[in-house]
């Protein structure tokens, strides 16, 4: 009957480590493999482009005529400045939205690198609707109203050396679809006209920006393990198969601890590590003695090293004094 047992409580502890390896391995796989595969593909791209595109008028009409187009205008033989702001979408035929542009004087003195602004107008300011991704905006300086305004300033100011800033901002917000793709995006562009006194031009910033962006389709696909044929998500094994190992290896450890608990005790422990491996020799007298606790107290009187061997079934423990062997012999 105990035979019985021992066999039934091996076949167990044998079952729970098969167990416990079986969901190791899984939680290993499920570790190493992402959850998910994600896959990105261009499917198209879209640009946004703002231009400002202009002409001066002048007053002397020898060398440039009346209008030209040019990157820089003579300050003092410039009577104007006219052009049109473009805004477009490409592709646009699907996209609609909402702009503004305003046109900024900032009046303002220098204190070392700092700007102290004294006073700020606006010149223009409009609104509208997209059409098609696009949007234009006729725009014109007249230099000679500009100064004049420029002086009032300084008058109502009580302020001679004044400078200013002259700017066009816009603002678009676009929306629709690019190859059947929902877009919404926001450009913003500030295009600064420098009237610049001490080279005697005028010129503009950033008249001319860009934005490209690409449309990129994601693919999300849910990755899976096979545990005995059936299929179970990644991130649900991520969870699961710890979890199973963590259970599975609790009443192994269980089992190696009852079986250490009820297995006899090493009534020798406290001694083990007093002794040798050997065989005495030169053995003028033998004693036996009867049990452990007499082979301790010998130890303690005697106080030389316990040697260890082996003699048929039996471990046997020496302690040599003077040709005397004390031993102790314990049966397996």
């Amino acid at each position: 009957m105990d035979l019985k047992n021992i066999n039934k409580k091996k076949i167990g502890f044998a079952v729970l480590i098969v167990v416990f390896l079986v969901f190791s391995a899984y939680s290993v796989v499920a570790l190493q493999k992402e959850p998910e595969t994600i896959t990105s593909k261009k499917v198209g791209s879209y640009i946004q482009r703002g231009v400002f595109q202009h002409k001066a008028f002048f007053s002397n009409t020898s060398l440039y005529g009346d209008v030209k187009s040019m990157k820089y205008y003579p300050k003092d033989i410039t009577e104007s400045i006219s052009g049109v702001y473009v805004y477009t979408f490409t592709p646009g035929e699907d996209i609609t939205g909402k702009y503004k542009l305003t046109i900024i004087t900032t009046y303002y003195i220098s204190k070392g690198k700092e700007k102290i602004v004294l006073w700020e107008e606006k010149l223009t300011e409009r609104e509208g609707e997209l059409e098609n991704g696009m949007m234009g905006e006729a725009i014109t300086f007249n230099l000679k109203d500009m100064n004049e305004r420029m002086e009032a300033v300084k008058e109502g100011l009580g302020i001679r050396r004044i400078s200013r800033d002259i700017k066009i901002e816009v603002h678009v917000l676009a929306e629709g679809k690019v190859n059947g793709k929902e877009v919404n995006e926001k450009f913003d562009q500030t295009i600064n006209m420098v009237i610049d006194s001490g080279n005697g031009l005028i010129y503009f910033t950033n008249d001319e920006a860009e934005s490209k962006k690409n449309i990129i389709d994601k693919n999300v696909q849910v990755n899976y393990i096979s545990f005995f044929g059936k299929p179970i998500t990644v991130a649900t094994a991520r969870k699961l198969f710890p979890i199973l190992t963590l259970i599975s290896a609790l009443p192994i450890f269980g089992m190696v601890y009852t079986a250490k608990a009820k297995g006899p005790k090493d009534g020798l422990k406290d001694l083990r590590r007093y002794m040798i491996e050997g065989i005495p020799n030169k053995v003028d007298k033998r004693i036996t003695l009867a049990t452990e606790e007499d082979l301790k107290r010998t130890f303690e009187l005697i106080d030389k090293p316990i040697m260890h061997y082996q003699e048929g079934s039996s471990d046997v423990y020496a302690i040599i004094d003077n040709g005397v062997v004390y031993e102790y012999r314990k049966e397996n």
